[in-house]
């Protein structure tokens, strides 16, 4: 054990010295002295500051102290986590158990235990945000109090009551610090908390405000697509008439949304297929979709499959090949999948002669089965 921890001790050493002199020998540092309470002193331990999934620097905890260092940039979130000398992370990965870091200065205190800084300003907001947002959402007290009730009692409208108020205080919350951080990591982290539970317009009108930090990250730019495809109210897709042993009868261009209005809620129960020729389950789903089709086909049910970021030429190899002899509606621009919130598959959803959703599942089609069996003669 003790060479192990050798090894592990000189590897997280010489790592952070070829990343620290790598990556900030030319540029501006930022001096991080912490502080942190250990499990047990008598064990080794080491702080790591990472950036972005990597390593920046790394250095022992010593007397419940240590000393990171990294390129001072206040676009950057940055974060202190602790490791054994078995490499182990210290804690069960809670919230809590790290702590983001902002170098927007030349030397900082951190408490790591109370999670708070001297001599960064932005590290101090980047925690304050993070507390302020989870005591709104998870943390102990009065509401949360009354939602615990209100769940044990099946109250959904006391439920949906405090929930709005919860998002309404976090929207107040999250609405002051994006103003006050336009440009920096506390803003980029800002609208990703906001992003999915702001309204569409607003949400545009704060990202217009933002600067170069706010509109070229990542994770805001893929969250704006999906905001973006969410409220598009139709979107290019084709019809596709499929006839026996997967044989094509006729392709034509339509939207999806208005197509998908006109095969439901038209006095048929609708089976449909979410599914995609790339996914490996979705194809071995195909054969028992088919026996539902050709088992309830002349007694009320009409089945369609939907493709998901999909290529048609590749959906329609893939009818060929697997035999699929149902009619299939392209979703090219992913708005029907958007629309009924599809986040993986295969997914199926059964829906009534007036349109309404039924049963929704991704893999067990006997539960389809057994209801058909009892609603359609």
């Amino acid at each position: 054990m003790k060479d192990k921890a050798s090894r592990v001790a000189g590897f997280l050493i010489l790592s952070s010295v070829l990343l620290f002199v790598g990556a900030c020998a030319s540029e501006k540092l930022c001096t991080i002295q912490g502080t942190v309470t250990v499990p047990d002193p008598d064990q080794t331990y080491y702080a790591i500051l990472v950036c972005g999934g990597s390593d920046v620097d790394t250095c022992q905890v010593v007397d419940g102290a240590y000393t990171l260092r990294t390129r001072r940039d206040p676009r950057v979130q940055q974060r202190i986590r602790f490791i054994d000398a078995t490499g182990a992370e210290v804690g069960d990965g809670g919230l809590f158990d790290m702590m983001e870091i902002v170098a927007d200065t030349r030397k900082m205190t951190v408490d790591f235990d109370n999670h708070t800084a001297s001599g960064s300003p932005l590290t101090s907001a980047m925690n304050n945000l993070i507390k302020e947002t989870y005591q709104i959402m998870e943390g102990p007290g009065p509401e949360m109090d009354e939602m615990i009730a209100a769940s044990e009692a099946g109250d959904a409208q006391k439920m949906e009551e405090l929930s709005n108020r919860s998002r309404q205080r976090l929207d107040s919350v999250l609405r002051v610090y994006y103003l006050a951080h336009p440009d920096d990591a506390v803003g980029v982290q800002t609208m990703i908390l906001w992003a999915f539970s702001a309204p569409y317009e607003e949400l545009k009108e704060m990202i217009a405000l933002g600067g170069d930090c706010i509109r070229e990250d990542p994770t805001i730019a893929m969250i704006m697509t999906y905001r973006d495809a969410e409220n598009q109210e139709d979107g290019k897709a084709e019809w596709v008439t499929v006839g026996p042993g997967g044989s094509v009868v006729s392709r034509e261009e339509c939207q999806a949304v208005a197509r998908f209005e006109e095969v439901t809620g038209q006095g048929q129960y609708v089976m449909l297929d979410f599914w995609g020729s790339w996914c490996a389950p979705c194809r071995e789903e195909i054969p028992n979709v088919i026996r539902l089709n050709d088992k309830y086909a002349g007694k009320g049910l009409k089945v369609i499959g939907i493709t998901v970021q999909d290529q048609p030429e590749s959906s329609l190899a893939a009818i060929a090949e697997l035999k699929i002899d149902y009619d299939q509606l392209f979703d090219l621009e992913g708005v029907l999948c958007n629309r009924l919130q599809i986040e993986g598959v295969p997914h199926f959803f059964l829906l009534d002669p007036q349109g309404e959703i039924v049963l929704q599942g991704h893999h067990n089609l006997d539960e389809f089965d057994e209801y058909l069996q009892q609603h359609l003669h």
